[in-house]
């Protein structure tokens, strides 16, 4: 009989004492994530019972804040009048989080809402392990000691130190107590690891128990992990700033993902390829997907396939395209699209905005030769340089209906000028970095380097990855960039307009060349935003705020 393998601590999980949880609670202007918005986020970060640091922000939510909803939170619309809108909290948000796990009360909620605003500002979130303090309160705290599940009930029955008033960071700070004391209620024989809490209100399945051993060896490093069949085809790709912390989740009974939990029977093997940044592991995993093209996977399966809208030469109108050209020749595009769907609409909406309602540009063959080219400018200024007459012409009809009842035609009309800026802006910084054909730039490292601290360089060329290293803090960086720069050349044969077939990989290096602490090292041409690029709802709600005789300069 084989000798059986012993686990050693590490390798029965994290222990709870070790994991940083992030206790976070949300206020909105509602209850659907896809309809209504976020206007506070409260956080709490801790560890092994010690309060690392929290977080408390208002939101503005760009809309009216209901009646009901300021009477229950007591957030007005003048309690965020002046607040950073979500696209710009989300980002500073999740890199409070970090790698740690989420924990809320009715997580289902607050996750729901966090997830669709990624999903609405386009920014990347490999969501964490989440805990959800309700689910365990229901599994240790039996009806016959509590009346009800709520937090304000759990608070007071546990002593806790605060009493939530449905206010964001008080009602985080009172599920911490609720969540401590579940922990002690468990007792280290039921949750003595993060993935046993993760689990404690549910069990894992035989397939998972089964399949555990596939996850004892793989190294705690930032990298990308493959699940093989037996014939070693890949089944299913994903990434980790640890990886064996995050597969291992896949074991237990907290794993629900439908996609995951129908991929393990069929699978045999786990391979990792390990990354020196999570940034690195990111683009290695899209790389990945895009040329294996797992069956478990479905983001990131096609990049090269995009839709934009263009607007082409002085022969073509504006018109849906499936790959981006070069602009040299006058063009424009923006995009790429969440949905071919959403063509015809902005189309109308360029057309109606520059050349007046109902009015399509190919249509407009009677006018003047100089006419039409003067339209075909504003369109181009619109959209990559200058949104200001189309949100003008949004702005004007949205009041009409504001004024006129339509709300429901005034919201639609609204989502519309939502997706064209989001396209805009989206093209505004694709383009960008696609100029560029070499980028060196540092930011403060996040992971564990040689002496401490330290920095995190990163090269990318016209918008692809290219390379990235960690430099100790005592180190001079330059000479690392500069073997940077010497590497990842083959890169640059590859470069397309907009970042073509490979936007998403782009976007990554966007937004971490858009994290706090970010130095530009090395650079060939230039490096830069358009100043004029103001595709931003913000701008939408000033232009309407003009229309209703407000000042808004």
């Amino acid at each position: 009989m084989p000798a059986r393998h012993q686990l050693s601590f590490d390798d029965l999980g994290t222990p709870l004492a070790e994991a940083t949880l992030v206790v976070v609670d949300l206020e909105t202007t509602g209850t659907d994530p896809t309809t209504d918005a976020i206007t506070e986020i409260g956080a709490v970060k801790v560890r092994g019972g010690e309060v690392l640091g929290e977080f408390r922000t208002f939101v503005d939510p760009e809309r009216p804040i209901p009646a009901y909803i300021a009477s229950l939170t007591g957030i007005t619309d003048a309690s965020v009048a002046g607040a950073p809108p979500i696209r710009t909290v989300l980002p500073m948000f999740l890199d409070f989080v970090g790698d740690a796990a989420l924990v809320a009360h009715n997580a289902r909620f607050d996750i729901s809402f966090l997830g669709a605003q990624a999903a609405a500002c386009e920014i990347a979130w490999t969501r964490p392990l989440v805990l959800d303090t309700l689910a365990l309160a229901r599994t240790v705290f039996r009806r016959d000691e509590v009346r009800n599940h709520k937090l304000s009930t759990l608070a007071a029955h546990v002593g806790a130190s605060i009493t939530p008033d449905h206010r964001a960071l008080s009602d985080a700070r009172a599920t911490v107590d609720v969540l401590h004391a579940i922990i002690e209620r468990l007792g280290p024989s039921a949750a003595s690891t993060l993935e046993d809490l993760g689990g404690a209100h549910r069990r894992a399945s035989p397939v998972q128990l089964r399949k555990k051993h596939l996850a004892e060896q793989l190294p705690a490093v930032p990298g990308v992990y493959r699940f093989h069949d037996a014939q070693g085809a890949v089944l299913y790709v994903g990434t980790s700033r640890s990886v064996r912390s995050r597969v291992r989740t896949y074991f237990t009974a907290s794993e629900t993902r439908r996609k995951v939990l129908d991929m393990l029977p069929r699978a045999e093997s786990i391979s990792v390829i390990e990354c020196a940044t999570p940034t690195e592991a990111r683009v290695r995993e899209l790389r990945i997907i895009a040329h294996e093209k797992p069956p478990s996977n479905r983001h990131g399966l096609t990049p090269e396939k995009a839709h934009w809208l263009r607007l082409g030469t002085d022969a073509q109108g504006l018109r849906g395209a499936r790959i981006a050209r070069d602009e040299q020749d006058g063009s424009a595009q923006i995009g790429p699209l969440t949905s071919r769907h959403d063509i015809e609409p902005l189309r109308g909406l360029l057309t109606d905005a520059i050349l007046g309602r109902g009015t399509a540009l190919e249509q407009s063959g009677r006018r003047a030769p100089q006419s039409l080219s003067g339209h075909r400018a504003r369109i181009r200024r619109a959209m990559i340089e200058d949104p200001r007459e189309v949100l003008d012409h949004v702005a004007s009809r949205l009041r009409g209906h504001v004024d006129a009842g339509r709300y429901e035609e005034a919201e639609k009309l609204r989502r519309l000028a939502q997706t064209f800026l989001a396209a805009a802006h989206r093209a505004t910084r694709l383009r960008a970095l696609a100029a560029v054909p070499l980028l060196v730039a540092a930011r403060p490292s996040t992971e564990a380097v040689i002496g401490g601290k330290g920095w995190e360089l990163l090269a990318v060329r016209h918008g692809r990855f290219s390379g990235t290293t960690l430099v100790p803090v005592h180190k001079d960086p330059l000479p690392f960039a500069r073997s940077l720069a010497a590497t990842g050349l083959g890169e640059a044969e590859l470069a397309a307009p907009l970042c073509q077939g490979y936007h998403q990989e782009a976007e990554i290096m966007l937004a971490w060349l858009e994290g706090e602490g970010m130095r530009t090292v090395l650079v060939e041409g230039d490096w830069q935003t358009p100043a004029r690029a103001r595709f931003d709802q913000a701008h939408l709600a000033r232009r309407f705020a003009r229309t209703g005789g407000h000042d808004a300069a």
